[in-house]
């Protein structure tokens, strides 16, 4: 299960009712002290079942309005058990609101009641058979003269069905609040918990030390785990230890016979039944000899956040949840900003996981312009002090710039920009860097030509695009040629005239111009992944997507025992070909690729706007 939209209600801040929608990366952006943190806390104090501080009412509710804190999830699992060993689903016995997700919502009045908000049945016979026990359930089907041959006297979610599909059984539902407290209900509940994601909240005023007790779980894990494995062998070296040391021990007693035989009687050589052997191994990071808790800041944090997430990953394994949720607030904080800008990189892509959702708090302009437009929500208070959140779109795109500060990187020497260089993506931008300059255009230092992209709806898209046309410059766009509507674009571009340039590439992708020689050393395997000695091999190359096939190949060495292989996903291999394999290519390279005379055009095209 997932997040799909989160309720709050009279919960500090928020006094109407306020509707979050989530989605597998959500970027919740706003000014400070605007409500964020109030969002995730939230959803803590949710899955934790933990009670709220009188502070946390909202000071403008009344005294019988009480907080509310409402989770609707989605991709609800097939089929499971509720009760006995038979599967069965949420959807069947009538569990599911009007959209068929999940809805929980919870109220904090004196005790906190936990209720399933769901389309339930108007029938007297039927609104209260998940409320019976197994007796009554028989009892009902009797009354009700069901067909005893349609189900299991023994399974009560087998006689629920019976009955629901009796003739004469009216199905019509109404919107319902079962309480899950209810004799009956809550065994049903107890089983619905273990479906239930990990919630993991990474607050942005935790400490920063590796001495955290957060910290030093996953590491003293790791020692416990370990030492588990080679429990056989420390029982061994305890027993010789044992035996060598009362060898010692009787000898002295001896001696001692000799001179106090009442004295020596009443000594015997003792050992703790169990050693703790744990108390021995109190691991700690250090690097070049410097303890952690002596680095900087953003190392201490950097390192946290995925101490967290490792100790997350661990309570999901130990308590079986079918899914984590990752909630980090401010992961910007004490970061540089190219460390900002690849822990984005690395949110995005474990977003991506099937089984993962993040949830990401910011008021960075540098982070909030890295991801898609709809993964944005936009808290912002109106005069009467009322919340709103809004999901990103191109109607208030330009308020979320005006509130964060997202401007684009545009040089100090501005009178010196001759030229921008569009392109897709973050990947390619380090492509182009390293691709031009083996043809003598180092666009990474020259103050004529910034280089921008464009690609995947980001916020940056819009802001770049619209601000940039203010500066009257010509524009080279260069696209992959893997998506047909980019011709569209393309064509508009040289529709300006002028220097105006577009093209896309003669290759599928830009991963097509890192040489296919180059693929086993990146990855350190011997295998190879595509024949340079072929016939025409080019042909194949070119048109070949390189990120899926390449992800196919690495996946199955792994599975047949390559286990140092890392980042083998599709989405991973693209900026592992983009950082660490374009470093690597010559001129000689891309010649063999016959790409020369492409990559030769590009810089022509660039430089020609410098004159």
């Amino acid at each position: 299960m997932k997040i799909k939209t989160v309720k709050i209600q009279n919960f500090r801040g928020y006094k109407d009712e306020t509707v979050i929608d989530f989605d597998d990366l959500t970027v919740i952006v706003g000014k400070n002290d605007i409500g964020k943190s109030t969002i995730f806390e939230a959803l803590d104090i949710f899955f934790e079942n933990r009670k709220i501080d009188a502070n946390d009412r909202c000071i403008y509710a009344s005294a019988k309005e009480y907080p509310t804190i409402t989770v609707i999830f989605k991709d609800l699992p097939s089929k499971l058990v509720l009760d006995s060993t038979v599967e069965t689903s949420l959807q069947d016995e009538f569990l599911v609101n009007a959209t068929n997700d999940l809805e929980i919502k919870k109220t904090y009045a004196s005790k906190v009641k936990t209720q399933i908000a769901c389309q339930h049945f108007k029938e007297k016979n039927l609104k209260d058979l998940l409320l019976l026990k197994i007796e009554d359930l028989k009892q009902r089907a009797i009354d009700l003269t069901v067909d005893k041959t349609k189900y299991n006297a023994k399974i009560s979610s087998d006689i629920r069905k019976a009955i629901r599909e009796h003739p004469g059984i009216k199905l019509d539902t109404i919107e319902t609040l079962l309480d899950v407290d209810q004799e009956g209900l809550k065994n049903i509940w107890d089983k619905i918990l273990q479906y239930l994601p990990l919630y993991a909240l990474f607050q942005a005023d935790r400490k920063n030390d590796e001495k955290d007790t957060e910290v030093q779980n996953p590491l003293k894990f790791a020692a416990e785990q370990a030492l588990k494995k080679y429990q056989g062998v420390l029982n061994r070296i305890k027993e010789r230890v044992e035996k060598q040391v009362s060898e010692i021990a009787d000898l002295t007693i001896d001696k001692l016979k000799e001179m106090n035989e009442d004295v020596a009687e009443k000594l015997k050589p003792q050992f703790d039944k169990e050693l703790k052997w744990a108390d021995l191994f109190k691991p700690t990071l250090s690097s070049d000899d410097v303890p952690m808790n002596k680095r900087g800041s953003g190392v201490r944090r950097l390192i946290l956040i995925n101490f967290f997430r490792a100790e997350a990953e661990r309570k999901k394994t130990k308590n079986n949840n079918p899914n984590v949720i990752y909630a980090i607030e401010e992961p910007e904080t004490s970061q540089h900003p190219d460390w900002q800008k690849k822990l984005i990189e690395a949110l995005v892509s474990l977003s991506k996981n099937d089984n993962t959702q993040v949830l990401v708090s910011t008021h960075s302009p540098a982070l909030s312009r890295l991801v898609p437009i709809n993964s944005i929500r936009y808290i912002q208070k109106d005069k009467s002090k009322k919340v709103t959140i809004d999901v990103g779109s191109e109607k208030n795109l330009e308020d979320i710039a005006n509130t964060l500060g997202v401007l684009p990187d545009i040089p100090k020497a501005i009178e010196k920009l001759k030229v921008i260089l569009c392109l897709e993506g973050p990947n390619d931008i380090i492509f182009f860097q390293n691709l031009l300059k083996l043809f003598g255009l180092d666009i990474e230092n020259n103050e004529k030509v910034i280089s921008i992209f464009l690609g995947g709806a980001t916020l940056e898209q819009w802001v770049k695009n619209n601000y940039l046309k203010k500066l009257n410059l010509p524009e080279i766009h260069i696209y992959d040629s893997d998506v047909a509507k980019y011709a569209a674009s393309i064509a508009a571009v040289n529709g300006r005239g002028g220097k105006n340039y577009g093209t896309q590439t003669i290759m599928y992708e830009i991963e097509n111009y890192i040489h296919p020689d180059l693929i086993g050393g990146l990855y350190k395997v011997t295998d190879i992944f595509f024949d340079t000695s072929t016939p025409n091999w080019i042909d194949t190359w070119k048109i070949k997507d390189v990120p899926k096939e390449l992800s196919v190949f690495l996946k199955a060495l792994k599975a047949a025992g390559q286990t140092h292989i890392r980042g083998e996903s599709p989405e991973a291999i693209k900026p592992t070909l983009a950082y660490k394999g374009s470093p690597l290519l010559t001129k000689k390279h891309i010649e063999d690729l016959k790409a020369d005379k492409e990559v030769e055009s590009w810089v022509s095209k660039i430089q020609d706007c410098f004159l």
